[in-house]
C-alpha cells in the first residue's frame, strides 16, 4: 500500500506534486475540527485517522477510518467547511493536498480527474457499508455485519483496541464486551485474542 500512494503522487500533475506537503500526526491530534474552513484534502501515508461526529445524545460516532493509502476530507473539496472532526488514532504521517490546487488539477487534467473519480467510488463503497452498519438496531447485528464485511470467511483480526472498535460500532465498550461474551456463550462467535471468527454453522441453524 505504501507504494500505491507514492506512485499516485509521482504520477499526479506537477502543480499538485509541488503543493503537496507531508505532515507528522500524533495519536489524539485533531487534524481539523467540525466547522473549520475546508482548505485541504489529505491522504494517509501511514498511521490511521478517524472522521467522527457526535450524535444528538452526545455519543461519538466514527464515520470513516482512513488507513495507509486512504484519502479523507475529499467530500469537502467543493464545500466551504468540514462537516466532521478528523482525529489521529494511530501516529504516522499524512499528505496534505491544498484544495485550491487539487480543484485546478481536476479541472485541467482529464486523466487525473478520472483516477480521482475511481478513488471516490472506492471510498464511497466503504463509507456506505459503515453507514448501513450504524443504522442496524442490534449491536449483535452490527458486529456480524462488520465481520462479514471486513473478514475472510467470517474471520477478522482487529487492528484496534475494543474500546475504539466500540466507537466505530456506535456503542459503549461495556455493551460491546457484553455482546461478544453472549455470542461466545451461544457458540455464534469464537474469540482468540484480537481474532474474531463467526461460526457459520450456528448462524445457519434455525432459531
Amino acid at each position: 500500500m505504501a507504494e500505491d500512494w507514492k506512485n499516485w503522487i509521482a504520477q499526479s500533475p506537477d502543480k499538485l506534486q509541488l503543493a503537496a506537503r507531508p505532515m507528522d500526526i500524533s495519536k489524539g491530534q485533531r487534524i481539523f475540527h467540525f466547522g473549520d474552513k475546508a482548505d485541504a484534502v489529505y491522504r494517509v501515508m501511514n498511521g490511521e485517522v478517524c472522521l467522527t461526529r457526535f450524535s444528538p445524545e452526545g455519543t461519538e460516532v466514527v464515520l470513516y477510518r482512513a488507513r495507509e493509502g486512504d484519502f479523507f476530507a475529499e467530500a469537502s473539496l467543493f464545500g466551504s467547511h468540514y462537516h466532521c472532526d478528523a482525529v489521529c488514532t494511530r501516529p504516522g504521517r499524512c499528505l496534505r493536498l491544498p484544495a485550491e490546487v487539487l480543484r485546478h488539477c481536476l479541472t485541467n487534467d482529464t486523466d487525473f480527474a478520472m483516477e480521482w473519480v475511481a478513488t471516490l467510488s472506492r471510498n464511497l463503497r466503504q463509507q456506505r457499508a459503515a453507514q448501513e452498519r450504524l443504522v442496524l438496531k442490534s449491536l449483535r447485528m452490527r458486529v456480524i455485519h462488520y465481520l462479514v464485511e471486513h473478514g475472510k470467511e467470517g474471520r477478522v483480526k482487529l487492528d484496534q483496541p475494543i474500546i475504539r472498535w466500540a466507537v466505530e460500532l456506535g456503542a459503549s465498550h461495556e455493551a460491546l464486551y457484553r455482546t461478544l461474551a453472549e455470542m461466545e456463550r451461544e457458540g455464534v462467535l469464537q474469540r482468540q485474542g484480537q481474532t474474531l471468527t463467526l461460526l457459520q454453522q450456528k448462524l445457519d441453524s434455525p432459531v
